[in-house]
Formats: structure tokens, sequence, C-alpha cells
């Protein structure tokens, strides 16, 4: 990995005192030893073993900054030296390196790697959700850092592909998150573009009345309203 393992570091986490003062290798062996010993632990799910790295032990915050980001690439090494190809734990641990860097806005380093995880998703997930899970977090990426073309083209992407999850049971939340981040960054012309083409493909598949299409209706009003100060009537009639 990139990052050092070697070091004195203080911990960003509610921890004080003698205890707040660590070596990252030593948050990285102990992460390795937790998990080493699933057969004493029950993992629940996929979820508990990533937080093994991303936790801290005494407080339970999530690490930060410079730690969080060493102890990504940690987790990534004991990942790739004791996990199969195919394992979804290796998947999980692959994408935890660039969420590490994206989390603590570095989202240029964040692209790259999201980038290079795709190739072996694509290959080795076979579902497809993690692809989607992170052509997701990489089209959020190039929109924090001005590349707005990139991340719309992604968006087009993702959006009907995890609207076919939706009819499974996955979470529709996540749909709405990319018109909300627009929103946030005054894309407002992109998000109502975006917005006008996601509306008849959720009706569509999800119907009129599901919480999804009137999320997104909602949000072109808003869209609208923030950028013109008024709403054409057919899109009131929506979102009603």
């Amino acid at each position: 990995g990139e990052s050092s393992t070697d070091g004195v570091v203080s911990l960003t986490c509610q921890c004080a005192g003698e205890i707040k003062f660590v070596h990252i290798s030593c948050l990285a062996g102990r992460a390795r030893a937790d998990v080493s010993n699933s057969s004493d632990t029950n993992w629940r799910d996929v979820g508990d073993l990533a937080d093994a790295w991303r936790q801290c032990k005494n407080c339970g915050n999530i690490h930060e900054g410079p730690i969080a980001i060493a102890l990504s690439w940690a987790w990534w090494n004991w990942a790739a030296t004791t996990q199969a190809e195919s394992s979804v734990f290796r998947g999980v641990a692959l994408n935890g390196v660039p969420n590490a860097y994206f989390e603590n806005d570095e989202f240029d380093k964040a692209i790259q790697l999201f980038d290079a995880t795709l190739s072996w998703q694509r290959r080795s997930d076979p579902s497809g959700k993690m692809e989607l899970i992170t052509l997701g977090r990489l089209s959020e990426a190039y929109l924090e850092v001005g590349r707005v073309d990139e991340g719309l083209r992604m968006i087009r992407e993702f959006f009907p592909k995890w609207l076919t999850l939706c009819q499974t049971g996955m979470p529709s939340e996540t749909l709405t998150y990319f018109s909300e981040r627009m929103l946030e960054l005054r894309l407002f012309d992109e998000a109502i573009v975006l917005l006008r083409e996601q509306q008849p493909m959720a009706r569509q598949r999800l119907g009129r009345d599901n919480a999804l299409t009137l999320a997104l209706a909602v949000s072109l009003s808003f869209a609208l309203v923030m950028r013109d100060g008024d709403i054409p009537f057919e899109d009131v009639v929506e979102a009603e």
C-alpha cells in the first residue's frame, strides 16, 4: 500500500490520555487479530468485518484522516493475502481504500483508485452490486472536482441498473442522493435535465406512487425553484 504503518500518531476519535497515542501498525495488528479469529467472532455481515478496520476499538468512533487511509491499505493488504480472488471480503476491502480517500476529501486520488477497482469488480462479482456502488461513489467524486460531464455520464449508467435492483429490494434512497448533491453544488440546470430523464424510468419500473418516484418529483420542484423561483404547472402536478 501507499501509506506507512510506522510511527506514533494521535487518534482522531474520542479517546484521550495515553491511549490516544498509538502506532498505526498496532491498530492494524489489532484489526488483523480480530478478523483472523473469525471462528470466535460472529460476523453478522461484511459491514461488521469492515468496522474492525474502520472503528476505534475503545470509543467506537470511525477513524479519520491519514489514520483512516493507512488502515484502509492495511485492510487491503490483509484481504489480498488471506482472501480468495472472488471473496466478497476482498472486494469490500479493495473498495475501502478509495472510500477512505473520498471520505477525507482527496477526490482526485479516490477517482484513480475507484477506476482501478471497477475491472476487478466486473470480473469477480456476477451480481454487479459492488460495481454499482463504486459507480455511484465515482460519479460523486467527479462532481466534487468539477468533472460534471463525466459525473453525469456515470449517473446515467448507474441509475437504470440500480432501479432494476430496487425492484428486488435494494434501497432506493441512493438514487435521490445525486440530485440532492448536485443542488448543493448549485448545478441546477444539470440536475433538472437529469431528473426529467429519471422520472419516467422510475414511474415505469416502480410505479407513480412509489416513494422514489415521488422523491424525484419533489427534487425536480426544488431544483426549479432554486434556479428560477418558479415551477411549471406540469411539474407541480407531478410533485403532488
